[in-house]
């Protein structure tokens, strides 16, 4: 009973809420869409980057220009933007304590004309209006700081839900779901899309003053809240979706390891505490089931249904995840703490893993090797 409760009350308090992307849209303020630049980093994305830039183009408002970053593609992905429209520009050889995609987008910014920057990333797709929703959300800001937005989730396949406990994890590290969400600033932000105008880019110092970090968005973010910017985090429900990790349960393993451990190493150390206590009792509860199901069958039942059941009201906002997939939570748990603890291995002891046919080293101040 106890750890049934303890999972219950720190669940309830560290997802109270889950912050989204306006949902009423304004017409007279599609000058915000007009004065933005599209920056897309993109390697070897021919699959997914053309349904990205479809999506652009079916955009009632425009953007001022669209921005892909060729970052060594050795497939059509030039090609495939540029059929499109879109201004390609290669990235330049990669210089030593720079990452990849924060190279590529740096030199993206450069490149801009837009008064506003909008990064996304190429597995990521627009929906109807979308585009003015996220500027709408921005407005919110009076134009000022950084918006950063978690696509919403759109799976396929039943080995991309494995995916769910890490979003969970995503959201809350950024200090916007929790019961006192509303008391603090956000920590950190989302990886695949990240607004601001260039004036708040040019005082936080950019990509460059994050260029070794490797997950770059959350720490742009916790630059911006240093330079004393605003920043909100929110869900990209009905603005932008993605699907991550299409080509099977490796590249979910894979993709998630490459930076789990060292996004936790970033987090606030109090909302770090907070989220593994949640994941203890989560895991207790777990372990604990056989002698609940023995004391008590019924009372277990309507237990772990309501804790799957409140899983599923928050997760459904962040993907579309079904109540059956909260119900096989355990499963889902097993595969985080798989994925974590290879994360850490890499993180702390190889201090390298490979990503897009790149190795990428996690210690801080080390460059990137080609394979």
């Amino acid at each position: 009973m106890y750890v049934w409760l303890g999972t219950i009350l720190f669940t309830a308090f560290l997802f109270f809420r889950i912050p989204l992307v306006n949902k009423a849209i304004h017409v007279r303020n599609s000058f915000l869409v007009k004065k933005c630049s599209i920056i897309i980093p993109a390697r070897n994305e021919e699959g997914t980057i053309g349904k990205l830039l479809s999506s652009i183009e079916n955009q009632f408002i425009q953007p001022l220009e669209v921005i892909v970053v060729n970052d060594g593609s050795k497939d059509r992905t030039r090609e495939i933007s540029e059929e499109f429209g879109a201004i390609v520009i290669d990235s330049p050889p990669l210089p030593m304590g720079w990452k990849g995609k924060s190279w590529a987008c740096w030199n993206g910014a450069k490149a801009s004309k837009g008064e506003f920057l909008l990064f996304v990333d190429c597995d990521t797709w627009f929906e109807k209006a979308g585009l003015l929703r996220i500027c709408e959300t921005y407005k919110r800001q009076h134009c000022q700081g950084v918006l950063s937005i978690h696509p919403y989730h759109k799976m396929n396949s039943g080995y991309e839900t494995l995916s769910m406990i890490f979003h969970f994890i995503i959201f809350a590290s950024t200090n916007v779901t929790h019961l006192l969400a509303g008391l603090f600033k956000p920590a950190g932000g989302f990886g695949q899309c990240f607004l601001c105008s260039k004036d708040v880019y040019r005082r936080i110092g950019g990509h460059e003053a994050i260029k070794s970090d490797m997950v770059e968005h959350f720490s742009l973010c916790r630059r911006a809240k240093a330079c004393g910017e605003s920043v909100e985090a929110v869900s990209g429900q009905r603005a932008i979706s993605m699907r991550m990790y299409e080509n099977g349960l490796a590249e979910v393993f894979h993709g998630w390891s490459k930076s789990f451990a060292s996004g936790a190493r970033s987090t606030n150390l109090l909302l770090l505490t907070v989220i593994s206590i949640w994941i203890a009792f989560l895991i207790s509860f777990i372990i604990q089931s056989p002698d609940m199901i023995a004391g008590n069958p019924y009372r277990y039942m309507l237990e772990y249904s309501l804790v799957s059941l409140y899983l599923y009201v928050i997760v459904s906002r962040i993907g579309n995840f079904t109540l059956l997939d909260t119900l096989l939570f355990p499963i889902h748990l097993l595969f985080f703490i798989m994925v974590f603890l290879h994360s850490v291995w890499n993180t702390f002891f190889t201090k390298q893993t490979k990503w897009k046919d790149r190795y990428v080293f996690v210690e801080k101040g080390k460059d990137e090797k080609m394979k």
